[in-house]
């Protein structure tokens, strides 16, 4: 297994026990915010951008919607970055799929990311409870298609979640250039998988009923 999976994989666990008061004041006043949307039978509640820190940052986001019939998409990323060429990405996603259970679901997620990615890609579960599954992923050569500017890796964390035949899905993803690992400018330092952890353990997607 990728030694960095292993690394990022630890941090994860190890975080999942650190309570949310031992948080920075800043991130305290982020966690605050929280914002729901409707996906088809179910309601989204969901915390901020990771790099939304405070109430006024929430404006230093570009946006990216788009609406089908069984598909919902609302992608963020940070406001001095392209959607072609980004580094940090927020995004969620809805599904209205009657013919899906969970498991195929989850199956067929890992894979459209799997599809970016040259060699195998690492998925991990993370948690599976209260009807929530939160996975990482990392990717360590991203198809040729998707490389701008030498970022050649993705890593990310994945919430999935069900409320009848409705699904939801979050995802924060990061891509840096593989010859920053094991560097400061590597994005995935054990600040950034905290603060990712943190903010997942708050997506709650439930029937209005």
């Amino acid at each position: 297994m990728n030694k960095y999976f292993i690394i990022l994989l630890f941090i994860t666990i190890h975080l999942l026990t650190i309570s949310p008061v031992d948080s920075m004041a800043d991130e305290k006043k982020a966690d605050k915010i929280a914002q729901t949307i409707r996906l088809y039978e179910g309601v989204l509640k969901f915390p901020p951008a990771p790099w939304v820190k405070k109430v006024k940052d929430l404006g230093n986001s570009k946006f990216y919607r788009d609406q089908q019939k069984h598909l919902f998409t609302l992608e963020q990323i940070p406001k001095d970055q392209e959607f072609e060429s980004w580094k940090n990405l927020y995004g969620i996603y809805g599904f209205y799929l009657p013919e899906y259970d969970m498991k195929r679901f989850l199956n067929e997620s890992l894979n459209a990311l799997a599809m970016g990615c040259k060699v195998q890609a690492k998925s991990k579960l993370v948690s599976a409870e209260n009807g929530a599954i939160v996975m990482t992923y990392f990717c360590s050569d991203l198809a040729d298609e998707l490389v701008v500017d030498g970022h050649n890796t993705e890593s990310g964390f994945l919430y999935l979640s069900q409320v009848d035949k409705s699904f939801a899905k979050v995802y924060m993803a990061w891509r840096a250039k593989k010859e920053t690992m094991q560097t400061d400018k590597w994005p995935m330092n054990e600040d950034t998988v905290r603060q990712a952890i943190q903010r997942l353990q708050q997506v709650r997607y439930f029937s209005p009923k």
